[in-house]
């Protein structure tokens, strides 16, 4: 299916202000607030991680201040709005309830643009999960995770699926430091329903009992298999294709799990007892790696080349750290954490959107192109509701400059 190519404002207005103002009244983020409401809030951070790679309560005030932003978004100059400080940016962050902004981020990933473009036309959606740590000194942050470097951390799992966030947990508590906790945590939550999923993970599960447990729940996957010994082979299965770009296989076995990484599951999970086993090895290394899944319909190559598409949400983690300011905490409060998350990534799901539909590549360059249509556009419309104030000159009996 051929996409239809959208301007920047086209891609802005997917969020209208009708839906805006409909979830401010649904979610009451707006009682008694007359300036930076929850509208004009979502259009000047989103603006901000659009227009700067690095943003700050500082630069908050200074756009929000700016004329050039007001005219984009039409924000009334009255006395009231007409401006802020950084403190009332951090008053109302840590205020403002960020569900709010999750609203506006459930509404886009299942808005009909969205659908169409990334998940309408696909057979199989490839759930890329993967976590990356967010990290503050302990005297400025007082919550997350603590390390011996006097840092609190934040983690923060992610799925990407149809190349945009539809899913992610912020995790706080020291024992979510470890992957065996949290990724199953964002396995089991499946958001996009309709295709056949396919989870696929690093290595950071190693529990027999999440893997019997995801296929007990019918959630296909495909991961990295650590150090297991305690299994027997149930089947060998016929490689046919023996080697990629990158590997030779060396076999594809169905196997079950004994011995204790069994032990204590229930007799109702034993019977899903029956995983894949890919062996390859590296060309380049000559590293052995070991896949595992519980899929039967692909081929040993298709299992090992779609782990491999997994790469695509580190270097989405890379692309909203360098270009969308995600390495930095705007706010140290909670509350104002979750928001800025989730404003984000509906950043990131507009700008993925208007890459992909333009067939554009290079994210620098796709933040460059975008901003540069919203000024043009703003040009071309102050220079409309100018142009009368100035057509008087056109009829001057006086020659020009130019002669």
């Amino acid at each position: 299916m051929k996409l239809k190519p959208l301007t920047a404002l086209q891609v802005i207005d997917l969020v209208p202000d009708s839906i805006l103002d409909a979830l401010s009244q649904e979610s009451g983020v707006d009682f008694g607030v007359k300036k930076l409401q929850g509208k004009v809030l979502f259009k000047l951070i989103i603006y901000s991680f659009l227009s700067s790679k690095q943003v700050s309560l500082r630069i908050l005030e200074a756009i929000y201040n700016s004329e050039k932003f007001k005219a984009l978004f039409n924000i009334p100059f009255t006395a009231v709005t007409r401006k802020a400080t950084y403190a009332a940016f951090s008053f109302r962050l840590k205020n403002i309830d960020y569900r709010y902004f999750e609203k506006i981020f459930n509404y886009l990933i299942t808005s009909t643009s969205v659908q169409d473009v990334f998940f309408n036309s696909q057979k199989i959606n490839l759930r890329k999960i993967d976590s990356t740590m967010l990290s503050l000194s302990s005297k400025l942050l007082s919550f997350g995770t603590h390390t011996s470097g006097g840092q609190n951390n934040l983690k923060v799992t992610l799925e990407l699926t149809g190349g945009i966030p539809v899913n992610f947990i912020l995790f706080k508590d020291q024992r979510y430091l470890a992957e065996e906790l949290a990724l199953p945590e964002a396995v089991k939550r499946q958001t996009i329903k309709k295709a056949l999923n396919i989870a696929i993970f690093d290595r950071g599960i190693k529990k027999v009992s999440s893997y019997l447990d995801f296929s007990e729940q019918k959630i296909s996957f495909i991961s990295r298999l650590q150090n297991h010994k305690n299994f027997k082979v149930v089947k060998v299965n016929s490689l046919g294709v023996n080697h990629t770009a990158t590997l030779e296989l060396i076999s594809d076995k169905v196997i079950s799990f004994t011995g204790k990484p069994t032990l204590g599951v229930t007799a109702k999970s034993q019977k899903f007892n029956r995983f894949r086993v890919v062996t390859a090895k590296s060309k380049a290394t000559g590293q052995v790696i070991r896949f595992i899944s519980n899929i039967n319909f692909l081929t040993a190559t298709e299992i090992t080349e779609l782990y491999k598409s997994r790469w695509e949400i580190e270097t989405f983690f890379k692309f909203i750290k360098q270009e969308l300011n995600f390495k930095h905490f705007l706010s140290r409060d909670e509350n104002g954490i979750k928001a800025m998350v989730f404003l984000t990534m509906i950043t990131a799901i507009l700008l993925t959107l208007y890459k992909k539909v333009n067939n554009l590549s290079g994210w620098a360059v796709v933040k460059i192109k975008f901003m540069d249509e919203l000024e043009v556009w703003l040009m071309k419309t102050w220079h409309q509701e100018m142009a009368p104030a100035f057509l008087p000159f056109s009829s001057s009996p006086y020659p020009s400059l130019s002669g």
